[in-house]
């Protein structure tokens, strides 16, 4: 798994970029573009800070993440902003802090628009994602719930820099993504991967265009929806691609879809066919909103299919499949006052073990979650949360775990 960029030289050059004029507020990073006119200031920045609190994780480790941290229990602090370079050419950036040690460049990409008020955008960096649509609004106050859906954070037991020699080495780490260990390849425990990573962003370009009916992206990256990379580490290219329809009475409904190859090169030279071995992780996936009054639902569901070689063993490749989805619902019975939950679940196609008499089994084990907060708006710029979420699986270390959590979150 590729490490989290320090603040080497692009921290730098992003922070002068935040820092060389008047400031804006914005409560979330421009990922979505609007059309752009004369009128404003050259270099808006805004930012927020979140700081979450539950009981410790272990040992079920439901909210782990694929940075070694528990998502319920984290401060995150970002600036992000947007330079005018001229009036059809912008740089965006984002900076990230994560409970203090982890700084990072999280954004820096350029954004050009052929037509200052068109439709249409290229943008090329460290780009936001295209696929699905939590991805877009996965920190700060658009977050119905404090915790995040299985799909953008439970970890699987896949590593792409390490690989199993045997069917029965991948059954062995079942409900183990936060440590998974095999024999081939890296050999340390680490943590696994998402279905999806929304920590990290890819690097590439996209383009978009979008109007009052239709949005429509598409990207050429460097990593996978998995593992998303600053450097290429195997040579391939991830293309991903969403298309959405703005309908009548506030509904919105989106499809999505992305393949890349996902294990680094130096995982796949251990193999029998060394680099030529089969390696692609492909997803698909549906969203849907709607919103009427003080409600706001959300739905979404992804499919991901991932290829894995074995170091040592037949069959040479398993076709492994995973499928989650969620919905989750807001109200807001006072302009004040917001409930939110979220329930969702996350599965995993069986695989036969390596002795014949044995049953087959899903390769990871399957996960439901359920989660619910209430939240109250101090004032334009405080948001206080507080709630319950329960985890459910049917193997594994801890079967069942729950947690109160709390967060805030204040922006400027």
């Amino acid at each position: 798994m590729p490490p989290m960029v320090r603040l080497p030289l692009v921290g730098w050059l992003t922070a002068a970029l935040f820092a060389c004029g008047a400031a804006r507020a914005a409560a979330q990073p421009p990922a979505d573009p609007s059309p752009m006119t004369d009128a404003g200031p050259p270099v808006s920045i805004g930012g927020d800070v979140t700081a979450t609190a539950a009981p410790d994780d272990a040992p079920g480790y439901f909210n782990h993440t694929d940075y070694d941290h528990d998502a319920l229990r984290l401060v995150r602090a970002r600036v992000f902003g947007e330079w005018r370079l001229a009036a059809p050419l912008s740089l965006m950036g984002e900076l990230r802090v994560e409970d203090i040690s982890d700084f990072s460049a999280a954004a820096l990409y350029l954004r050009w628009r052929p037509r200052p008020s068109g439709s249409l955008f290229v943008q090329a960096g460290r780009i936001p994602p295209v696929i699905g649509a939590f991805a877009r609004r996965a920190y700060g106050r658009d977050n119905a719930v404090i915790g995040e859906p299985l799909a953008y954070q439970y970890l699987t037991s896949l590593r792409a820099d390490a690989l199993p020699a045997t069917v029965d080495d991948l059954l062995r780490m079942r409900g183990s993504g936060w440590e998974t260990h095999y024999p081939a390849g890296n050999t340390s425990e680490e943590p696994g991967l998402p279905l999806v990573a929304v920590s990290r962003w890819d690097t590439g370009a996209e383009v978009g265009w979008q109007n009052e009916r239709f949005d429509l992206a598409g990207a050429v990256t460097q990593g996978s929806p998995a593992v998303p990379v600053v450097r290429d580490t195997n040579g391939g290219w991830m293309y991903s691609g969403r298309a959405a329809t703005h309908l009548p009475a506030g509904l919105t409904i989106g499809v999505s879809g992305a393949t890349g190859q996902w294990l680094e090169n130096a995982a796949l030279d251990i193999t029998p066919d060394g680099r030529d071995s089969p390696s692609s992780q492909s997803l698909v996936g549906t969203d849907v909103e709607f919103g009427l009054g003080r409600w706001l639902v959300r739905g979404e569901w992804l499919r991901s299919a991932f290829d894995l070689p074995l170091a040592a063993s037949a069959p040479s490749v398993l076709h492994l499949t995973a499928a989650s989805g969620f919905v989750e619902g807001r109200y807001r019975p006072h302009p004040r006052w917001q409930i939110g939950v979220r329930a969702g679940r996350i599965t995993f196609n069986d695989v036969q073990p390596s002795s014949p008499s044995a049953s087959p089994e899903p390769w990871d084990v399957p996960v439901t979650r359920v989660e619910g907060t209430l939240g109250f708006r101090v004032n334009r710029q405080l948001d206080l949360r507080a709630g319950w979420q329960e985890n459910w699986r049917t193997d594994g270390r801890v079967k069942r775990q729950g947690y109160p959590t709390a967060s805030l979150l204040f922006w400027f």
